[in-house]
């Protein structure tokens, strides 16, 4: 992101109280404006390849730190991690900047964001774009143990290990002495490493802990990094890991109690970003929950790599958004 954009971010209010910072680039000639959400440990420069390539073609771009993160308010409370409060957080934003037409982008937590938006707020929007984490229906979430049984009856193996050391009260504290090891294992050189330190309960917690490193990913630059250094140092992780803690202690339990049956289904164009090697958010499992629901038009693009396709492949994602975009527009005159 080139610095006269640092110049472009904003601070608003939003109608519960709560700041947020976020970028704005207005669009040109009637172009839609993208909102890119974004997900843990991360904070809005994490879209800077889009921010960029979007922006130079005219598109207006809504960029937040999301709840937890950066510039935006840190709230401690869980409570304030309601996945309907922090959609509503957004379109105060939106409304701020008088933005009609608009497509949202969610990856990592913001994924489920954009499926609020999808189920609650559809009119406002013409698209929603998935990236690598799939359209989730809400249900009342068991205790971790339960889910990680779950994961092995279904898939032969845990998938969300981590989230055990997430939950801990300690956990804040521990990664804020071992940012570096935390940082290397979110954004892995080698994707595989997942199966083990992310899938595997007490893994993750054993290697930060005792400070280990592996090889970070190229695609996190030394400038992204330093951000993202500077983001988690400034801020902590105890407001960030609540949006695990929120989840796992029910906040979201009650969502799909508001939601009429047949807003369960997406209903505007969606664009789906599938990683083959994300082995949290596995494959055979997004891809068959997203082409349930999606029955306004599925566009999905296979990517090889992990968790973070628009950091590794941003050429090829960019091309490919700008594409579906073009298209759901016209679908949409």
């Amino acid at each position: 992101m080139n610095e006269s954009l640092v110049s472009k971010y904003k601070d608003i209010v939003t109608s519960r109280g709560l700041t947020y910072h976020y970028l704005s680039l207005p669009a040109v000639d009637d172009k839609p404006t993208l909102l890119f959400i974004h997900g843990f440990p991360s904070i809005s420069y994490d879209w800077y390849h889009q921010i960029n390539y979007f922006s130079k073609r005219g598109f207006g771009v809504v960029a937040p730190d999301m709840l937890g993160y950066g510039g935006t308010s840190k709230p401690t409370d869980m409570s304030f991690f309601l996945h309907t409060a922090i959609a509503q957080d957004l379109l105060d934003i939106l409304d701020a900047e008088k933005v009609q037409k608009a497509i949202a982008v969610g990856h990592d937590w913001g994924a489920p964001i954009i499926s609020v938006l999808s189920m609650k707020h559809s009119d406002r929007f013409l698209g929603f774009a998935w990236v690598v984490v799939t359209y989730q229906i809400y249900a009342p979430c068991p205790p971790i143990d339960v889910i990680l049984e779950m994961n092995i009856k279904t898939f032969g193996r845990p998938l969300m290990g981590y989230w055990k050391f997430f939950e801990q009260e300690s956990a804040p504290q521990i990664i804020e002495k071992n940012l570096e090891s935390l940082i290397s294992v979110l954004y892995p050189d080698d994707p595989d490493n997942w199966l083990t330190l992310m899938n595997q309960p007490g893994e993750i917690q054993a290697f930060v802990e005792n400070g280990k490193t592996t090889k970070r990913a190229s695609y996190l630059t030394d400038e992204h990094h330093s951000r993202l250094l500077e983001s988690l140092r400034g801020g902590g992780l105890t407001s960030a890991l609540n949006w695990y803690r929120s989840t796992l202690g029910g906040v979201n339990s009650r969502i799909m109690e508001e939601i009429p049956e047949e807003n369960q289904f997406i209903k505007k164009p969606a664009f789906f970003a599938v990683a083959r090697k994300d082995h949290v958010c596995v494959y055979d499992y997004a891809v068959p929950q997203m082409k349930k629901y999606a029955t306004g038009g599925l566009h999905m693009v296979e990517f090889q790599g992990g968790h973070w396709v628009q950091l590794e492949e941003p050429e090829t994602f960019n091309r490919e958004l700008e594409g579906w975009i073009r298209d759901t527009l016209q679908q949409n005159c």
